[in-house]
């Protein structure tokens, strides 16, 4: 069994319970002392048992909005040695601060999934995250230093950059997204290169991938894929580790899971910066504690669909609301649209006014082109602008 941190990853339950609730109480102390929203809405509640946790209350991805930017924070900045954004409700921005503590602990559970994956000092690693779009870069620049692996410092821009270092660094583990490895196998299959001609021996993708596209890219790159799941509001990479038997097993020695009305429900039980009480997700999940033939003794997490409006479109969080502001910007302001996503692209449909009827064909083609042009350099993503005559008269 590939294992990082026997201790804890394979803990007795009854064992693993006791800590939770002690981490829990301690947790509950520094909330009431140190954050002001939560002290609030604890007011004198006190667990004295797991079962009592269903009297907290929850946190929302809300409130953290609400607290932009530093308004969640147990610390003071002074503490805080690292920070980065993700995309809370509506696409508002909601930052994300570490503590140097945190950072640690954020490499070593990132280094259990490394290990989990059979990562050793011995391999080299290659980073194709796409820079800043995955704030988790950094967790696994984190756990690879735990482990000494090495680790290619760019991250190439280009499938043809990509390909170039793979073949001539000799990666023998390549962590990237869904869409960019199906993409880098594609290239391969077009340019009849034989994967086997690389040293690649593991792929590691940033999110969950259903099991057709799981064997098309072991067959495609030739070589084991293992998938990540984690929220960038808890942490992503770190928050569960995917076993040799396929299964996430969520880390309950550092976050309390729980399951209300289909919806995952964590509390973050050791992290310092911004400690979050009963988070409410907006990921539908079921949860298992049934025993694992890896030896974990962590709960199986199975994610499932967003339970909000949030679409994701080339690896990227995306709320229509942000559609509707980019639009805002543009000579179509106010008017009604579509939106339909694809894995890469949006297409975006907006009627046609009578005025625009009497515009020429070049003046359309540049309220498109600009339109588009709007939305790849606020949002970072392709779109396609169509738009639509209405309807005729029977």
């Amino acid at each position: 069994m590939n294992i990082f941190d026997r201790r804890y990853e394979t803990m007795p339950r009854a064992e693993l319970e006791q800590l939770q609730l002690e981490r829990l109480q301690a947790l509950l102390a520094r909330l009431k002392r140190n954050v002001r929203r939560y002290r609030e809405k604890i007011g004198d509640l006190r667990v004295e048992a797991l079962a009592d946790l269903p009297r907290l209350p929850f946190t929302t991805p809300e409130d953290m909005a609400a607290g932009f930017p530093y308004g969640m924070f147990a610390f003071p900045m002074r503490e805080i040695i690292r920070l980065h954004t993700t995309v809370g409700p509506e696409g508002k921005p909601l930052v994300i601060g570490h503590t140097r503590n945190d950072l640690t602990q954020w490499g070593r559970l990132v280094a259990r999934q490394l290990v989990a994956s059979g990562l050793t000092a011995n391999d080299v690693i290659q980073m194709s995250l796409g820079g800043g779009v995955y704030e988790g870069s950094a967790g696994y620049l984190f756990g690879a230093q735990v482990i000494e692996a090495s680790v290619i410092a760019e991250d190439p821009a280009h499938i043809d950059s990509q390909l170039a270092m793979l073949q001539n660094y000799r990666p023998t583990v390549l962590v990237t997204t869904p869409l960019n490895a199906l993409e880098l196998m594609r290239v391969m299959e077009h340019r009849r290169l034989d994967p086997q001609s690389l040293h690649l021996r593991t792929v590691l993708l940033s999110r969950p991938v259903g099991s057709a596209t799981r064997e098309q890219l072991s067959a495609g790159l030739f070589a084991k894929v293992q998938s990540n799941f984690g929220l960038g509001e808890i942490l992503d990479p770190g928050l569960c580790v995917e076993c040799g038997a396929g299964q996430f097993h969520i880390h309950e020695d550092h976050f309390l899971p729980e399951v209300q009305d289909g919806e995952l429900i964590v509390t973050t039980l050791c992290r310092e910066a911004m400690p979050l009480l009963r988070y409410r997700t907006r990921i539908a999940c079921e949860l298992s504690r049934e025993k694992c033939s890896c030896g974990r003794t962590g709960a199986i997490l199975k994610p499932g669909a967003r339970l909000d409006r949030r679409l994701c479109v080339n690896e990227t969080p995306l709320y229509e609301t942000q559609i509707a502001e980019v639009l805002a910007q543009t000579p179509v302001s106010g008017r009604p649209f579509q939106v339909q996503v694809s894995d890469r692209r949006i297409a975006i449909t907006l009627p046609m006014s009578e005025d625009m009827f009497s515009d020429t064909i070049w003046v359309l083609e540049k309220l498109r082109h600009e339109i588009e042009s709007e939305f790849l350099t606020r949002l970072g993503i392709e779109a396609e602008v169509r738009f639509q005559g209405p309807p005729q008269p029977a």
